[in-house]
């Protein structure tokens, strides 16, 4: 009886282990299922990020074609500039051949030349302006384009952590189904341990009752052999 109960305590402690499993087992599997959702966020997330760097970059590359089209139109001025500081100079030639006549035309001449320097002086600080405007363009079509390689990078490597993760939740859910069948094994050793004790207790007892009754036969057995001998004494003496 002894060792049965030792038996069912190991058994208890088996349940028990198991037990502690399945939830462990049920635990990771929530674990895992929220390492699924935060995946799929982080994918949501990095596609969004993803489309506003599209967009960004669109829009960068948009104003990059408009500040050729302007860098354009003050080439356009600048060349216009030359050509009245060329006419103008060429203007105060004839008016100084003019003499009196042509002073009025000189001061004309020198305002346009005036306004043609002016001018070509503006459109060279609008040139400078503008190249450092595509340079910071460049800059940022160059850091866009880095950014959706970097989020589509960061999506391969969700998607990958998702699919180890979705393993991981099928291999747990898995071991519960395994821990769930040990478990219900258990219960049923269990019961049947239950039931064993007793009937083994019920063996001990009936056990020591056949002890007790061969005893007792043996004990009879020896009087019935000491009364054979008391007897074939007696017989023996009437014989002589």
């Amino acid at each position: 009886t002894v060792t049965m109960e030792e038996i069912r305590q190991t058994a208890m402690l088996a349940a028990q282990k198991a037990q502690a499993v399945l939830e462990n087992s049920h635990r990771a599997s929530e674990a895992a299922e929220n390492g699924k959702e935060a995946v799929q966020q982080t994918i949501d997330g990095m596609n969004r990020i993803n489309g506003q760097m599209k967009i960004i970059s669109d829009s960068v590359i948009k104003l990059s074609e408009q500040n050729r089209s302007v860098g354009e139109i003050t080439a356009s001025v600048n060349d216009i500039a030359d050509q009245s500081n060329l006419l103008a100079v060429n203007a105060a030639i004839e008016a100084a051949k003019a003499g009196e006549h042509g002073r009025g035309f000189t001061v004309v001449a020198q305002e346009i030349r005036s306004l043609a320097e002016q001018s070509k002086k503006a459109t060279a600080q609008v040139k400078e302006i503008l190249n450092e405007i595509q340079k910071g363009m460049n800059t940022a079509v160059a850091a866009t384009e880095q950014g959706i390689i970097a989020v589509e990078n960061g999506n391969n490597l969700a998607r990958q952590s998702g699919e180890m993760i979705e393993i991981l939740s099928e291999t747990v859910n898995d071991a519960a189904q395994s821990v769930i069948q040990i478990s219900t094994s258990n219960q049923q050793q269990m019961s049947g341990m239950d039931q064993i004790v007793p009937a083994m207790e019920n063996i001990k007892q009936a056990s020591e009752q056949n002890v007790t009754g061969v005893r007792q036969t043996q004990s009879a057995a020896h009087n019935l052999n000491d009364l054979g001998q008391k007897l074939k004494a007696v017989i023996d003496k009437f014989k002589l």
